[in-house]
């Protein structure tokens, strides 16, 4: 390809709408197989070596990736219009995620090494020599979502326990903040180099052009899908993934509703802090959070609603991440706002760039019924309340569709359990008296819920996340010097064994 030949995109500014930083080469299909094909050649490396070595590359890129911080954090400022601590913060969760994997890694437990020894005498049958332990799939193509530039894209949560795995891995840098993605891989490829490993086990690809996804997704090297990101996006994956002449799995989380259920005590206690908590709840990060709640279920209470729009009252939000983003969310809330039997409770419009206005809708739940663009996520600063007696929860949560989250508030020592034990069928996580808007990165954590908040019933944050990109591998009959490390009876990597049960 000649430079007269060669396609470029520039980031953008969602605050005012202008260009930053130099123009960025978008990837052919050449390219992108190029990048899948040295993945593979090399991918066999991370899965030879030990969890001591394993674990000494994940803290190495976590420290790679702490060394860029000051770039970091001035590209992700610029490129996605989010304030300075939020950045700082993503910085820090995503070092931090890569060091929780290390602490997983270095002890074995996730090889989940079994080995059941060779018993003439085992009832029904005598049994050979069989041992067992997770090994790597190959390489992972791994998708950044828009709304977290670093904990979210080409190192967050996915990737990382991609490579925790024992993975090679191309991730699609998202468009949106393309020069805070191309630190990144340099920060991760400079840690491979300096643990002596290969740094075409870790690249990214660019690109506007959105044949990117299938090239990536119909390659036949690659081995599993990590998505985060819309249920649009995240269903084109899954059928790409189903397509193939040899299907592969692809773990997307595609957002949620996150429904917010008030019981009628709760209201009593404390109707105005829960009125102040939801909108800033709904308002956080510009409402760009795919667990923002997206409905609230609440009795009537005049005291509930005039809290909601005084609460609302004078906010405005920072930008939204992009010109496709803000355009999307303004004609959601113009065609909700025809709707009749509906109030419209806006705060105040942003200025300049992609800057919309918040806007939170009020009705009832027969209305809502008969309006299902009510129940669809609106991604932005917008909630929509329904007022609805507490005798229709049960109902109500029964049909709903998949969610990551649903929260309860109630009030001390209130029965609430039939309520989540209805909520658990259809949500990854239940919540009492919070918020869904933070998710803690720790090793209880299921982030992930039933269809279509998640494609398949795994979390994309927390230790377990690592279980999506293995698989377990039996091997019968070996001789030890032919067993990998893990299952050979010296335990040369002191991993945790499972012997005879």
């Amino acid at each position: 390809m000649t430079s007269a030949d060669m396609k470029t995109f520039t980031a953008v500014r969602p605050g005012d709408g202008s260009n930053y930083g130099s123009p960025i080469k978008e990837f052919s299909q050449n390219e992108v197989n190029a990048s899948i094909d040295a993945a593979q050649r090399v991918s066999e490396e991370l899965r030879q070596i030990s969890p001591a070595d394993h674990a000494a590359l994940l803290r190495a890129i976590a420290a790679s990736i702490e060394s860029h911080r000051g770039s970091l954090i001035e590209s992700a400022c610029a490129e996605t219009a989010l304030p300075e601590a939020r950045i700082a913060g993503e910085v820090t969760r995503t070092t931090m995620q890569f060091e929780l994997f290390a602490r997983l890694v270095e002890t074995g437990s996730h090889l989940n090494a079994v080995i059941d020894k060779a018993d003439s005498n085992y009832s029904p049958a005598p049994r050979p020599d069989i041992r067992k332990m997770n090994a790597p799939l190959g390489v992972v193509a791994i998708f950044a979502a828009s709304n977290f530039p670093l904990a979210f894209s080409v190192a967050g949560g996915d990737a990382a326990s991609a490579i925790a795995a024992g993975n090679a891995v191309v991730a699609k840098a998202h468009p949106s903040h393309p020069n805070t993605c191309a630190t990144i891989e340099v920060a991760i490829k400079g840690a491979l180099k300096k643990c002596n490993l290969s740094p075409d086990l870790y690249s990214i690809v660019q690109g506007v052009n959105p044949q990117i996804t299938h090239w990536l997704a119909l390659h036949p090297s690659v081995q599993a899908i990590g998505f985060t990101g819309s249920e649009t996006v995240g269903r084109i994956l899954v059928n790409l993934g189903a397509s193939r002449e040899v299907p592969i799995p692809v773990f997307a989380e595609m957002g949620s509703l996150n429904p917010i259920f008030i019981t009628q005590e709760a209201l009593t206690d404390r109707a105005e802090a829960l009125a102040t908590g939801i909108i800033d709840s709904a308002l956080l990060g510009s409402g760009q959070f795919c667990t923002k709640p997206g409905l609230v279920f609440v009795p009537e209470n005049e005291t509930f609603i005039s809290a909601i729009r005084q609460s609302l009252s004078g906010k405005s939000v920072a930008p939204l991440l992009s010109k496709t983003i803000a355009d999307r969310y303004s004609s959601a809330i113009s065609e909700l706002s025809k709707l009749g039997s509906v109030e419209i409770i806006a705060g105040e419009a942003g200025e300049g760039g992609f800057s919309v206005t918040p806007t939170v809708f009020l009705t009832d739940w027969k209305t809502a019924e008969k309006n299902p663009h009510l129940l669809e996520e609106h991604f932005g600063p917008t909630t929509v309340i329904i007022t609805t007696d507490e005798s229709e929860f049960l109902s109500i949560a029964d049909q709903i569709p998949g969610q990551l989250t649903a929260t309860i508030h109630c009030a001390a020592n209130e029965d609430v359990v039939p309520l989540s034990s209805a909520l658990s069928h259809r949500v990854g996580r239940v919540i009492m008296n919070a918020y869904p808007t933070g998710v803690a990165v720790t090793s209880a954590m299921q982030h992930g819920g039933p269809w279509p908040s998640s494609s398949t019933n795994t979390t994309s944050v927390g230790i377990d996340a690592i279980y999506r990109f293995l698989r377990p591998v039996a091997y019968q009959g070996f001789d030890q010097m032919n067993l990998p490390a893990a299952l050979q009876d010296a335990n040369p990597w002191n991993v945790s064994q499972v012997t005879n049960g």
